[in-house]
C-alpha cells in the first residue's frame, strides 16, 4: 500500500504543471473566439520570492511564427497610465508643480478646460472628452497608421471649437485626453520630453530591462520581441451616435505590431513583459516609487458610479479609480487593485492580492471582438492554481 500511495502521489501534476495546463485550457478555449495566437503569464509570491512563469501559442498567425517564451513583449496600453502618475507625482515630490494645480496655470492655450486641476486629470474626473474615441482618429488609424503624432495634436482633437462638439462629462469618465494633458504638463514643468522623463524615472531606476517606451515608433530591436497584435472589434466608437458601421471596420483583421504607437504615447503607449510588469507594479503599490505623502495620492479612490471619494469599494460601488490604478470586487476575490489596458492589438491585465503578497500579470495578443474579453477568466484560473 505504501508502495502505491508514492506512485499516485508522483503522478500529481505540480503547481507549475497546473499553471501551465490553465494557460494551455484558456487559449485552446478562447483563441478562436478572441483572435489571438498566445499567452504569457507570470505569477509572483513575494517581491524578491518565488515566481511562476508560463508561455502557450505562438507570437502571431504565421506558420512559421515562433513560441512565445521569455523574450516576447507585447503593448502594455493603460496599464502603464501608471507611468504617467509617477512621473506627475515624482515632479510634486521635488516641488516642479503640485496635481492641484490647474491647466491655466500650465496650458493656458487652452481656456475652456483652465479650471481642471492635474489630480482631476489623473482620476478622470475632468470631464475633458476622448479624443481616441473620434472619427479623426478612427481615420489616421486607418490611413495612416505611421504617422507620428505629437501631444498637441492628440489634445488639440478633443478641444471644443466652432466644428468640434464633442460632449463634455460630470463624475466619472475614461479619457485618453487627459493623459496627454498631463504629460504636456510634465514636459513644461521639468523642461525634458516625456519620453526622456519615462526612461529616467520609471524604466531605469526600477530595472525594467524589458520594458520600452518611445512617442512614436519603436526599434526594430523591439518590434522583433514584439507579439503580433490583431485589431478584431467591430465595435463603434463612443462618439459615433446611431452608428451601424463603426469608423474601425477598416483596421479589423489588421496586424497591428509595427504601426506607430504616437496615438497613445502616455495614455498606454509601453511596450513590457509580464515579468516587468510585476516588477512595476509591485514597486508601486510596494511604496518604493514616490513618498509617503505622493503615495497616498496615488491611491485614493473615486466612485466610477459617482465621481465622488470612497475609501474602497463596496457593494454600492464596486468599482474604483484611483491615479492611473483601479481597484474592483471582482467576484470571489472580494476587493482588489486590478487593471486591463488594451491597445489596438494587445491587451495586458494584473492583479494585486496584497493580503497574500501575490500578483498575477497576463498578456495577450488581440483587441477582440466585442463581449468576447474573458482575459480575466485567466487570471481566476490561475489564482485557483496558486491561491494560498
Amino acid at each position: 500500500m505504501a508502495v502505491l500511495a508514492t506512485t499516485v502521489s508522483a503522478a500529481e501534476p505540480t503547481q507549475v504543471e497546473r499553471v501551465q495546463a490553465a494557460i494551455d485550457a484558456w487559449l485552446a478555449a478562447r483563441a478562436p473566439i478572441e483572435k489571438v495566437t498566445g499567452i504569457a503569464a507570470y505569477i509572483s509570491f513575494g517581491a524578491t520570492g518565488p515566481a511562476i512563469e508560463a508561455f502557450s501559442g505562438k507570437v502571431g498567425r504565421d506558420l512559421d511564427a515562433g513560441p512565445v517564451d521569455q523574450d516576447t513583449l507585447y503593448q502594455m496600453g493603460s496599464t502603464s497610465k501608471s507611468f504617467t502618475v509617477a512621473v506627475i507625482l515624482q515632479l510634486e515630490a521635488a516641488g516642479k508643480l503640485s496635481i492641484d494645480d490647474t491647466l491655466g496655470k500650465w496650458l493656458p492655450e487652452y481656456p475652456a478646460w483652465k479650471d481642471v486641476s492635474v489630480r482631476r486629470l489623473l482620476n478622470m474626473t475632468s470631464g475633458i472628452p476622448n479624443y481616441s474615441e473620434t472619427e479623426w482618429m478612427s481615420r489616421a488609424w486607418a490611413n495612416e497608421p505611421m504617422r507620428a503624432f505629437t501631444l498637441k495634436e492628440l489634445a488639440d482633437a478633443a478641444y471644443p471649437s466652432a466644428t468640434n462638439h464633442l460632449p463634455v462629462t460630470k463624475g466619472y469618465h475614461y479619457s485618453n485626453t487627459n493623459y496627454i494633458l498631463a504629460a504636456m504638463i510634465a514636459e513644461k514643468a521639468s523642461e525634458k520630453s516625456f519620453r526622456d522623463l519615462v526612461h529616467e524615472l520609471v524604466i531605469e531606476p526600477h530595472g525594467l530591462t524589458s520594458t520600452f517606451y518611445e512617442a512614436s515608433t519603436y526599434p526594430e530591436s523591439v518590434i522583433k520581441r514584439l507579439a503580433h497584435g490583431y485589431f478584431e472589434s467591430e465595435a463603434c466608437a463612443d462618439y459615433q451616435p446611431q452608428c451601424k458601421e463603426s469608423w474601425n471596420l477598416p483596421i479589423v483583421g489588421r496586424d497591428m505590431r509595427e504601426a506607430s504607437t504616437s496615438w497613445m504615447q502616455s495614455a498606454g503607449g509601453a511596450i513590457s513583459s509580464p515579468r516587468d510588469v510585476d516588477r512595476w507594479m509591485r514597486a508601486v503599490f510596494g511604496g518604493k516609487v514616490v513618498p509617503p505623502k505622493q503615495q497616498q495620492e496615488w491611491t485614493e479612490l473615486i466612485s466610477t458610479k459617482t465621481g465622488e471619494p470612497i475609501a474602497t469599494v463596496s457593494a454600492d460601488n464596486p468599482e474604483g479609480f484611483a491615479l492611473g490604478l483601479a481597484e474592483r470586487i471582482l467576484g470571489p476575490l472580494g476587493a482588489q487593485w486590478f487593471y486591463e489596458g488594451e491597445s489596438l492589438g494587445y491587451r495586458t491585465i494584473y492583479v494585486w492580492i496584497a493580503d497574500q503578497d501575490l500578483m498575477i500579470t497576463v498578456q495577450t495578443n488581440s483587441h477582440p471582438p466585442e463581449g468576447t474579453d474573458k482575459l480575466g477568466d485567466a487570471i481566476n484560473a490561475l489564482y485557483e492554481v496558486v491561491k494560498k
